[in-house]
């Protein structure tokens, strides 16, 4: 990775000066933090009709599990390389308010029920399920433990629709406590928290931010545990943020590098996952541009400069 983010920086001096293609909204993506621009590769085009808010990202067991943001039934989808439906996983004792994100560890898968758009809710939590629970069936249920949270800087559940800076749609697993990563409404500044795993109740105080200039909506680390990949949005554009060289968990205090994905304009991005790691995997929802589906970067291919026109 550091041969990778040496050659992200020469490949800036290429391409800053190049502009960007223009968005739905007729606005230039902001070039002053890029340092390389990307194209993802189709992965898996087209996802069951079931999975058409794919929010979240997870690769286990050779398959790619998801689920439905707010308003989306209470059940985890696995899908093959194919894109054929393989599992659904009805968490029984749950709800999905507005689920977001989703991790795991050697034992737990997490889902992230913490969508907060309006910076109202109270209810915000994480649902822990053993991996031991999941069988082969095709329909199954489980249940799950939860983990419940608040901020303990917010002293007001009232906010104007997309002002808020107490929304989260981003966590990973890290050094044994979900990482979550905050989609700043008001500042585009995201947030970093820790949520212990363990059952309960918590209140998280930021433990740095770092200025992504847009809205994260997804984060994992690759296999090694030494890159993080923050997925992000702005003005209809998507950018995927690498940080590296950090120490302990201040992940945003490290090396930061940024590429933007332009031929992700107009797409509604939300989960990323490390398939190795040298390959990132972008999930989109549908929107009238894409379809739902799944999306490839390749780093080396970013090291060796062959990602442009």
């Amino acid at each position: 990775m550091t041969r990778i983010l040496l050659h992200l920086s020469i490949l800036f001096l290429f391409f800053s000066d190049r502009g960007f293609a223009q968005g739905n909204e007729g606005t230039k993506a902001d070039v002053s933090f890029v340092t390389a621009i990307a194209k993802v590769q189709p992965f898996i085009p087209e996802l069951p009709e079931s999975l058409m808010e794919m929010s979240g990202l997870l690769v286990y067991r050779d398959l790619f599990w998801g689920f439905n943001d707010s308003g989306g039934k209470n059940v985890l989808y696995a899908c093959d390389k194919g894109g054929g439906l393989v599992m659904e996983v009805e968490i029984e004792n749950s709800g999905n308010e507005d689920w977001e994100s989703i991790t795991q560890d050697e034992e737990h898968i997490y889902i992230g029920d913490f969508g907060n758009n309006r910076g109202d809710r109270q209810n915000l939590r994480v649902y822990k399920i053993r991996k031991e629970d999941i069988h082969n069936e095709r329909h199954q249920k489980v249940k799950a433990e939860q983990i419940a949270f608040e901020y303990e800087s917010q002293q007001s559940f009232a906010s104007p629709v997309n002002g808020t800076p107490f929304d989260c749609e981003a966590m990973a697993f890290y050094d044994g406590k979900l990482q979550l990563f905050s989609k700043n409404w008001k500042d585009r500044i995201t947030e970093h928290y820790q949520l212990p795993v363990k059952s309960g109740k918590y209140k998280l105080q930021s433990d740095e931010s770092f200025n992504t200039r847009g809205l994260v909506t997804g984060a994992d680390f690759s296999p090694d545990g030494k890159t993080l990949a923050l997925l992000q949005y702005e003005n209809w554009k998507t950018y995927l943020w690498l940080f590296t060289d950090f120490e302990g968990t201040a992940f945003l205090q490290g090396n930061s590098q940024c590429i933007y994905l332009e031929n992700l304009d107009r797409a509604q991005a939300e989960g990323v996952s490390f398939l190795n790691k040298d390959t990132v995997l972008i999930s989109c929802e549908e929107t009238k541009s894409f379809k739902q589906q799944i999306f490839l970067l390749d780093l080396r291919e970013l090291a060796h400069g062959t990602h442009s026109n």
